[in-house]
């Protein structure tokens, strides 16, 4: 009942009454045309499915795949051939390369399933003539146009407004604080206020980030197009959590600093806090409300970019060090700089809706008659069966030429939904296509009851038109909530707008049975063809992580390795690619981890993977955290980078046993592999140990040993603790 209140929130009335009256509309305007109503209905009813809020931009970039790539694969379902062996042909070819073109671009992985359902609904038409093509794609875009100018202009959404500004309260507090730290500083030896003052802080800006922790959480919407805008808000979040652990050690430092106005690093202490809080307020004030130039200032070359990142790390690699504390203060700085720039990549890109590939600035750029597209490269690299989407693409077309061969075999009428349900419900991840299945299964028997009842009941077009309209408001009031019940309202939605003719109720028994054997046959189709389950999908994942990881190191180690003046372009060249990298990995295992605990287990849980899969990316994300500090304070001295060389070979031993189990080569290529250190706990071998780098050193090695206890438990599944 929790989770159906939740249909309450304005956000998902809004997309409803939206959804509602684009249909109701089009419905009136074909009736008063005298042309049949279902495909305008149709094109509005898909355009505000997809659309998820955001920046305008991809949104029209999401609506143009929509309408255009559905009106093409519509006239090709009704141009289709009655031969069968043409029609089998002809329907695989179409779902894989819709499923396939998914990994060249976000807007058609946003509606590539819309797309081919789109393809099976022409494809289940009775009249296969050009004309009827011409007509029904008309007003499928007709439809979808209307539809998208109300979801352009009128009740316009966003889902992550919420977390947004929970997460621009991050940077108001950090800010606040920040100002405060010389000011406290200077006040320490005639206040006892202060450390009550610093714990207050801790305590509401640990409070502030667990709530914009839930609410990001929390926040409901479309998988495929939540990715960039979700991704990067959770590498902000995870920012403002780096830069309150920096704001706490530079409160130390503070009180460190000897009394007196003439003390040294006053002058030192006041620079940073001035320039750190100027920052942090630029990304509140920025997530609070849309840049009016689109983030622009926040470009490489953008006007805050470079007042609080460039001419600052220009300043900083000028200054010297006269002290310990100096030193200490130095360092803070460049590590805040470091964070600084990686909020402004990801504001930027939470208001322009582009995520940046990082592996790009890893290398050299080609000639310009030598590059290649992204989007080709993507569909370069994903041409193997090694590649999920690859699988995942065959497996669509599989299963589509099986539903066209039934469909045809057996003459069932309205088959076509037979192979809608088959394909919605089909999903990259064994777990994703049961519970789906079990979703709509049990949402299209309620619903089919509800739609046989309304087609006794129902007399007329304009009593039609009322229910369709209501049906379509919450239809789409619950998509982003529950499955189940948005397969409820679904139901009577589309099996009254193709009843055959009026008071029909044994049509709804139709809906019902073909979606239950789409369901069955996805279900089996996950399970006999390239089984994704949850321990490769697992070791896959973990393998991406600990290869970023190695590969994090190794660029550390490149970077200490550098002279001085090359250091401060390598670190946007080599570090914060690499350091992104790692984030984005991180990313993905964790959200994987969210859905296996969100899915229902008919029989045993994995309970032990599951439990070392969490430990894994809770210590990896700490290890890399460790790691970007370490890279920050710590040098190239020869026993400080044979310690690093020894986690990095450790790290490349994990990937690569990750990357066997799951059958799949590693996402990045690891560094060179010899024969593997023995996986032991390392004594502790202290220079200073009072060195915050030495610090970092132990912790590191202490979660390199974590997580390859943790992988030995994911692989064997058996409980693997500290010792063995």
């Amino acid at each position: 009942m929790g989770r159906f209140a939740a249909i309450l929130h304005t956000l998902h009335w809004r997309r409803g009454l939206r959804a509602g009256f684009a249909v109701a509309s089009a419905m009136l305007v074909c009736r008063w045309l005298h042309q049949p109503m279902g495909w305008a209905a149709l094109g509005g009813f898909e355009v505000v499915i997809v659309d998820n809020g955001g920046p305008y931009r991809s949104r029209l970039y999401t609506f143009a795949s929509v309408l255009l790539g559905g009106a093409l694969c519509a006239a090709i379902g009704i141009l289709s051939p009655e031969n069968v062996a043409a029609a089998i042909l002809i329907s695989a070819a179409v779902c894989f390369v819709m499923t396939y073109a998914r990994v060249a671009s976000q807007p058609i992985a946003n509606s590539s399933v819309i797309l081919i359902v789109l393809y099976f609904a022409g494809f289940g038409t009775t009249n296969h003539t050009p004309s009827n093509a011409l007509i029904s794609t008309a007003a499928y875009i007709l439809g979808g146009l209307w539809a998208a100018l109300l979801s352009l202009f009128l009740w316009p959404i966003d889902p992550f407004r919420p977390a947004r500004l929970e997460v621009a309260g991050c940077y108001d507090l950090l800010a606040g604080f920040t100002r405060s730290i010389s000011h406290a500083a200077s006040r320490h030896h005639a206040h006892d206020d202060d450390h009550t003052h610093a714990i207050d802080f801790k305590r509401q800006i640990r409070q502030k980030l667990e709530a914009a922790h839930a609410t990001l959480g929390t926040t409901v919407a479309r998988a495929p197009s939540r990715t960039i805008r979700a991704r990067n808000l959770n590498v902000l979040l995870e920012t403002a959590d780096m830069l309150f652990a920096l704001t706490v050690r530079l409160t130390e430092l503070a009180e460190a600093i000897p009394s007196g106005p003439t003390a040294v690093p006053n002058s030192e202490l006041d620079h940073l806090v001035h320039w750190l809080s100027a920052a942090e307020d630029a990304i509140s004030d920025n997530l609070h409300i849309r840049p009016s130039d689109g983030a622009a200032s926040f470009a490489p070359r953008g006007s805050h970019r470079l007042d609080l990142v460039l001419r600052p790390a220009e300043e900083l690699t000028s200054r010297k060090a006269a002290g310990a504390l100096e030193r200490h203060l130095i360092h803070g700085e460049r590590e805040a700089l470091q964070n600084i720039e990686i909020a402004f990549d990801a504001l930027r890109a939470v208001w322009i809706g582009i995520d940046p590939r990082p592996g790009k600035l890893l290398a050299t750029a080609p000639a310009p008659e030598l590059s290649t597209p992204d989007w080709l490269d993507a569909l370069q690299q994903n041409w193997t069966t090694h590649s999920l989407m690859m699988r995942h693409a065959l497996r669509v077309s599989v299963v589509a030429a099986i539903d066209v061969l039934i469909i045809r075999a057996f003459h069932i009428s309205h088959g076509y939904w037979l192979a809608m349900t088959s394909i919605i419900v089909l999903q990259p991840y064994g777990f994703g296509t049961v519970r789906r299945s079990y979703l709509r299964v049990l949402g299209t028997i309620g619903g089919g009851l509800l739609a046989a009842l309304l087609a006794v009941l129902l007399h007329n077009d304009p009593a039609m038109i009322a229910v369709v309209t209501v049906c379509s408001v919450l239809t789409l009031a619950t998509y982003a909530v529950h499955y189940g019940w948005y397969s409820f309202f679904l139901t009577p939605t589309f099996v009254l707008l193709s009843l055959p003719y009026q008071r029909d109720w044994r049509f709804a028994g139709v809906r019902v049975l073909t979606t239950f054997l789409g369901g069955v046959l996805a279900v089996a189709a996950m399970r006999l063809l390239w089984p994704e389950n949850f321990s490769t999908e697992l070791a896959r994942l973990l393998s991406r992580c600990s290869c970023g990881g190695a590969a994090y190191v190794r660029a550390v180690l490149e970077f200490w390795n550098m002279a001085p003046e090359k250091r401060r372009s390598a670190e946007r060249t080599l570090l914060a690619p690499a350091r992104r990298a790692c984030g984005l990995s991180s990313q993905d295992a964790e959200e994987a981890l969210d859905r296996v605990l969100l899915e229902p287990h008919f029989g045993s849980a994995p309970s032990i993977q599951t439990e070392s899969a969490l430990t894994f990316a809770t210590f990896y994300r700490r290890f890399v955290a460790c790691l970007t500090t370490l890279a920050s304070v710590g040098s190239g001295d020869p026993r400080t980078v044979s310690r690093l060389q020894n986690i990095s070979r450790r790290i490349d031993a994990l990937g690569t046993k990750l990357a066997q189990e799951s059958d799949a080569p590693l996402a990045e290529p690891c560094g060179p592999q010899g024969t593997p250190p023995p996986v032991t706990q390392p004594g502790p071998v202290l220079v200073n140990p009072s060195s915050l780098a030495e610090q970092m050193l132990q912790r590191m090695e202490r979660q390199a040993a974590v997580l390859e206890r943790a992988a030995t438990s994911i692989l064997t599944r058996q409980p693997v603790h500290a010792g063995q």
